[in-house]
């Protein structure tokens, strides 16, 4: 009888057409922090994997690199392929792996896919996100990002963003694509891979592990109880400019507009630990009011009853808060992170008051 195994972080890697991700993951899948991880190919791309492949394992979707790692085609359905290798690996029929690597298409939304790992409730059991990085062209970056709106969900929801050829982007160029991702995903952490030069360990960072933590201890200095970013005013912008606005008063210089493709995030902190009754609540709210309207929230709070819980969700699908050792002090009692889009700014703070103001009663 096989022991039962915590579930399989899955990580995506994603990025815009041409933006470098098939030859990332190339070069990471040399590290040998990779060497148990098995890789979903949704898009082979413009430069493919097979001068790292060496055999093929028991069916012909899926080859074993020569890192070690697993890899194979998606053929079927996301929830097909994953419980194949689950099952595979079960059997003895695969080397064993500690996570999975899904490189999606350079169109694809990120959403509905990490949403995935949640639907299916066999998928649930075996698998969670990981953690999402989205790959960044330098040189044609910034054009992407104003033209196609896929591209800047994918740069919204990251967790990592990892800027490739910037040895070929001009120095203006490059601090230009900086104060817009800075903008549009304040709470992601940015690194730089010229020439593929970047670890493993600092693309993909679980987030139930302390390092997830990073961006979140970024907002340490502010003391405010929530920020505001519209990633559509910032660029253009001054590049030391923040985007942020305070939600507690007009800005006649940012009207409550929702311009096509409008993303915003909101920082929230916690003053209180958090009543579990109160999350419960605010999820139900946030999955009615919100709906497909919320890409991605996440964040690390300390509940009632004292335990540390890293809460996630995707779209309208909340995960079940999962324990962590220990917070931050630097955190307080906790951060939330919301992701949204088309949504009002008047919208982003009842949606604070409603999960952080404790004096508050907001009617339904």
């Amino acid at each position: 009888m096989s022991k039962t195994r915590e579930p399989c972080p899955v990580h995506l890697l994603t990025g815009y057409l041409g933006s470098g991700k098939t030859t990332l993951l190339a070069r990471l899948l040399r590290d040998p922090a990779l060497a148990d991880t098995a890789v979903i190919i949704n898009e082979l791309g413009e430069i493919g994997l097979d001068h790292v492949l060496v055999d093929r394992g028991s069916e012909d979707d899926v080859v074993l690199l020569d890192s070690g790692c697993l890899c194979c085609a998606l053929g079927n359905s996301l929830q097909e392929t994953l419980e194949s290798l689950h099952y595979r690996r079960e059997r003895g029929e695969l080397p064993p792996f500690a996570r999975v690597v899904i490189e999606t298409t350079g169109v694809a939304d990120p959403g509905p896919i990490a949403a995935t790992l949640a639907l299916d409730s066999a998928i649930v059991r075996h698998y969670r996100l990981g953690s999402i990085a989205t790959v960044v062209d330098a040189v044609h970056g910034d054009d992407e990002l104003d033209r196609f709106v896929e591209a800047r969900r994918q740069v919204a929801m990251a967790d990592r963003i990892v800027v490739t050829k910037t040895d070929a982007a001009p120095t203006s160029a490059l601090r230009r694509l900086e104060a817009r991702l800075a903008a549009l995903a304040p709470h992601a952490v940015r690194r730089s891979a010229a020439h593929g030069g970047i670890a493993a360990d600092e693309v993909f960072v679980d987030m139930l592990r302390s390092a997830a933590l990073d961006a979140l201890r970024a907002d340490r200095s502010t003391p405010a109880a929530e920020h505001v970013h519209d990633a559509t005013c910032a660029h253009g912008a001054d590049p030391g400019s923040t985007g942020a606005h305070d939600l507690g008063h007009d800005d006649p210089a940012h009207p409550p507009h929702l311009a096509a493709g409008e993303i915003v995030t909101a920082s929230i902190r916690l003053a209180a630990p958090l009543a579990w009754p109160r999350y419960a609540e605010w999820v139900q709210w946030m999955q009615r009011t919100f709906g497909e309207r919320l890409l991605r929230m996440k964040g690390a709070v300390r509940m009632d009853d004292g335990s540390v819980q890293a809460l996630h969700a995707v779209l309208r699908l909340f995960n079940a808060p999962a324990p962590l050792p220990a917070l931050p002090p630097e955190l307080g009692d906790g951060v939330v992170v919301i992701i949204a889009q088309y949504v009002s700014p008047a919208l982003l703070a009842e949606a604070r008051q409603r999960l952080a103001d404790s004096e508050s009663v907001v009617s339904s």
